[in-house]
């Protein structure tokens, strides 16, 4: 491992699982900070707005989270808004993401009404409400037209006690009924990995992408011209891990951010 200016921490899988903060998070920011490095906390998130991401962070001891955290919920939203700007919006998603939308100056529209016009956009993000009716809904849209939005394509979310499905598993459903492709903000779109990194002024060559998924995290990376380190505490077993290939295979390897702190410490003493 090479000394690195910027790091890009992924969240689920990387820094906590549900309410568990996991080993060496905070150990790796204390020393990235103390050392001068920049972070950015970069999340697939599409449950939370950038500000609820930062307070739980917070909440969990980790240090200026609120001045950090980039998420793709919030990058979807600017996507759109700049697009349609003042459009209708139809969200598969948790309440956080309506709020961005309408933060952004869309109309979120079909809360709950039976029928209604046909949106400028179908977005999907996280829905734990999801219902088989919200979902027609979704794909009748498309149907008519609707652009086709998703905030990110993660199969499977982890949590405290195992997984949860993901936002992938919505978008690939209407996917799969609609014939029609999500646009996809979010990992493995190097759009936000290539934000973080104009938003801290830093090169790819500067940059260490941190994360736990093969086909988000490291393609993300690698399609953004970044270094990138799997750790073993998310969604990939080490078994995956050595098995990776091409665009998939991550450049470097840790069983957890104790062991890349370590490494870390070590390339920035020589």
């Amino acid at each position: 491992m090479r000394d690195f200016r910027a790091y890009l921490l992924d969240l689920d899988g990387v820094i906590y699982r549900g309410e568990r903060l996991l080993p060496g998070a905070r150990a790796l920011v204390d020393w990235l900070d103390a050392s001068g490095r920049q972070t950015l906390y970069l999340s697939n998130n599409s449950v939370q707005t950038p500000a609820e991401v930062a307070a739980k962070l917070a909440r969990l001891g980790m240090p200026r989270p609120e001045e950090r955290t980039l998420t793709a919920g919030d990058a979807a939203v600017r996507a759109i808004a700049e697009r349609f700007p003042g459009g209708r919006v139809y969200v598969l998603g948790l309440p956080a993401i309506e709020r961005l939308a309408a933060d952004a100056g869309l109309r979120v529209v079909w809360h709950d009404a039976a029928d209604g016009p046909t949106p400028d956009v179908v977005l999907v993000a996280l829905d734990r409400s999801l219902t088989y009716e919200r979902l027609k809904r979704g794909l009748r849209a498309l149907l008519n037209g609707a652009a086709f939005y998703a905030v990110n394509r993660d199969p499977r979310l982890p949590v405290e006690d195992g997984f949860e499905p993901g936002t992938g598993s919505i978008a690939t459903a209407l996917e799969y009924a609609s014939g029609l492709r999500a646009e996809i903000v979010g990992k493995p779109a190097p759009g936000i990995v290539r934000e973080a990194m104009r938003s801290l002024g830093v090169s790819a060559d500067e940059t260490l992408l941190v994360g736990d998924g093969l086909d988000l995290d490291i393609v993300a990376g690698h399609a953004a011209g970044v270094t990138t380190a799997l750790v073993l505490t998310g969604l990939t077993s080490a078994e995956q891990a050595r098995a990776a290939s091409g665009d998939r295979a991550p450049d470097l390897i840790f069983p957890d951010l104790n062991a890349l702190l370590a490494a870390a410490q070590a390339a920035a003493a020589h």
